[in-house]
């Protein structure tokens, strides 16, 4: 597991060496067991390319330093991830006839890439992102996953080429300019992070998973390498599978996973994915499985630990639980650095905080991300069944009469009551729209409507919908019934858009490598296959899972509803964060900014405090992209380590305070 970055000057600069360095500093927390560089010779014909590396020692400690070289040194890599098949595949190509300097997984890349070429990323199993220079060639060749386990961000300016496992290693180059991508704060407020190639910085990009990047004579060519499971797009469900197939392709992946010379362990919420992993590494391991999770302090129905305890405790597995208290958000200014651009999902917090206490017991943490996607675990897959049924309810009394009567329910109160009104609500309001654009409205936070209110003006600067960009995924598995069309969407954005962005920005801010079994190629291959029966059945979700864990941990974990990694904002916007949130959204600030409507934000606070509706995410979102903006577009922080509320010039006493004004604004253009 590494951080890389590096740079394709097409002439020599004088300083190349140095931005070489700063670009691979910054990537210190990623790898902080070695730092490799190659720089093309002074002379050298072609352009001055630049790669290098931060290194985290997981297999092959000895002989794993990057960059690796091919035989006669005509092409080098660096490389971030774990191939899981490298040892078959270096058994195939040395009887081609390469030859190997080291055991690493990094150097069959390598030898696969002067086989195969550019299709070598389809030889590959495992999570990785990877740069090669070819110098007989004068070409890079840079890949990322399948699904974006690994994050890979490009950008180009004044004839020169950068890249890097994250966005703060081509700040380095202060030619880089920082300013905020108005798509993607567009898209940001619709699904809480900035989908693929963009960023929510102008003119960075992200390479999209499944994408390979072939630089050449000057020019940036992205290629699609993987569209996904070739069973969900060539075919309709097949028969049902047995249990035993279904244990046993999930025990394969897991026992891959599991290739460490390092202390290993995993994380365990006491929901149906991790226990599912956690189980198999019982049966995998002649030691105790090392386990982890965390809860919030007197925070009810968000703290999961007693079901997680229950599975460590019936799996015999070496537990270490955490908590802390509901209220504590004094770790977001360092989260929001290591994110580098603005994710508003609330469990960056726990995960961040789970991540950290990990790392003092383990190196390397298997997670349960992608059962989700990958086997039916939200209701919302039910959405398409549960809205034909609606629609036969006149429109005239959804649109006059239930919807009215929805919106008088306090959203404090019965909680339960609340809950429910507002699902209801969110799933009535798009009712009328195309099946593929209501299910996109289903997942929004900021509507299209609202977004339009909450800028306060024609958004001229974006003139396409949020849903426009997701829609083709649903016509690229069309032949599929619509909850699997569903869960292929998911797969194809939020899963590497928000859990596995999260997952690698919060293990890596503590060097911790986390692994994902249940996205790995093979798994994915095979939930392709499984029929939608097997996956939901009635109102149960996941239902193969399910059956799997039958006999294997307690009933009460298996058929408890779904909670997920639950995070208190409520109680944050009523704690210790009350204050801070009076300055980051205050009149004045948000004028100075030229976003957002100061009176429109001021209702959403008002509804929030009186109770009368939750808007408690589309609040956090605000939050976090300020805090953002003030860490990466006012000042760079993002060097800063251990940032704090103070250094981003807020006060937790409830001092108010106004940004700067060195960010631009897009306020001019817009009204």
């Amino acid at each position: 597991m590494c951080g890389i970055a590096g740079f394709i000057h097409s002439t020599p600069q004088p300083r190349a060496q140095a931005l070489l360095q700063r670009m691979n500093d910054s990537l210190v927390h990623r790898g902080p067991d070695d730092a490799g560089f190659f720089l093309t010779p002074e002379g050298a014909r072609g352009p001055q390319v630049g790669i290098a590396m931060r290194r985290l020692a997981i297999i092959d400690l000895a002989g794993g330093h990057q960059p690796i070289p091919n035989e006669d040194e005509s092409c080098w890599i660096v490389f971030n991830g774990e191939i899981y098949n490298h040892q078959k595949l270096r058994n195939e190509l040395e009887r081609l006839g390469h030859v190997y300097r080291t055991q690493s997984d990094t150097e069959t890349i390598l030898h696969a890439y002067e086989e195969y070429g550019t299709e070598c990323v389809s030889h590959l199993r495992g999570m990785f992102a990877f740069a090669i220079w070819d110098s007989r060639r004068q070409r890079v060749l840079i890949a990322r996953d399948h699904v974006g386990i690994k994050p890979l961000y490009w950008t180009e300016i004044g004839g020169r080429f950068l890249f890097g496992s994250e966005i703060k290693a081509l700040l380095r180059d202060p030619e880089v300019p920082r300013r905020v991508n108005p798509e993607g704060l567009h898209h940001y407020l619709t699904y809480l992070y900035a989908p693929a190639p963009g960023t929510m910085f102008e003119g960075i990009h992200q390479l999209p998973p499944g994408h390979r990047l072939i630089w050449e004579a000057g020019r940036v060519t992205v290629e699609e390498y993987w569209s996904g499971p070739r069973a969900m797009l060539e075919g309709p469900e097949g028969p049902e599978v047995s249990l035993e197939e279904a244990w046993e392709v999930l025990r394969e992946s897991v026992d891959a996973h599991m290739l460490s010379e390092v202390p290993l362990g995993a994380f365990l919420s006491g929901g149906l994915d991790s226990t599912v992993i956690v189980a198999l590494m019982r049966e995998l391991s002649p030691h105790r499985v090392k386990t982890f999770s965390i809860g919030f302090r007197n925070a009810g129905i968000y703290d999961e630990q007693r079901y997680a305890r229950m599975v460590a405790d019936h799996l015999g597995t070496e537990h270490h639980a955490f908590e802390v208290d509901a209220d504590d958000v004094s770790v977001l200014p360092e989260i929001i650095r290591h994110l580098d651009e603005p994710l508003a999902d609330a469990s960056v917090i726990p995960n961040y905080l789970v991540a950290r206490m990990a790392r003092e017991h383990v190196t390397v943490a298997l997670t349960g991300i992608g059962g989700d996607e990958l086997f039916g675990g939200y209701r919302r897959y039910f959405g398409d069944d549960l809205a034909r049924k609606w629609e036969r309810v006149p429109r005239f009394a959804r649109k006059n009469l239930l919807l009215p009567a929805l919106r008088l329910v306090p959203a404090t109160g019965d909680t339960r009551i609340g809950n429910m009104s507002r699902l209801v609500q969110k799933f009535l309001e798009p009712l009328d729209l195309a099946p593929e654009e209501r299910y996109i409205a289903w997942n929004a936070f900021f509507s299209e409507e609202a977004k339009r209110e909450l800028y306060g003006r024609p958004n001229g600067h974006v003139a396409r919908s949020s849903a426009e960009p997701m829609l083709p995924h649903f016509s690229h598995v069309g032949h599929r019934r619509f909850a699997d069309r569903a869960m292929y969407l998911d797969l194809k954005s939020y899963l590497p858009g928000d859990p596995l962005f999260l997952s690698d920005r919060m293990t890596m801010a503590h060097s911790l490598e986390g692994r994902v079994p249940l996205v790995d190629v093979d798994v994915m291959e095979f939930a392709a296959r499984v029929p939608l029966s097997q996956k939901l059945q009635g109102q149960t979700t996941k239902l193969l899972l399910r059956r799997l864990l039958e006999g294997r941990v307690p009933e009460e974990v298996i058929y408890r509803p779904k909670q997920g990694f639950g995070t208190p904002i409520d109680v944050w916007f009523r704690g210790r964060l009350a204050p801070l949130v009076d300055q980051i959204l205050s009149p004045e600030v948000l004028r100075s900014r030229g976003y957002f409507d100061p009176g429109y934000v001021n209702w959403l606070r008002a509804q929030q405090a009186a109770g009368k509706r939750d808007f408690s995410q589309h609040l956090w979102a605000l939050i976090v992209f300020e805090l953002w903006h003030r860490a990466y577009i006012d000042a760079d922080l993002s060097d800063r380590k251990g940032l704090t509320f103070e250094d981003l010039g807020l006060s937790m006493t409830g001092t108010k305070t106004v940004p700067s004004g060195e960010g631009q604004s897009l306020a001019g253009s817009r009204r």
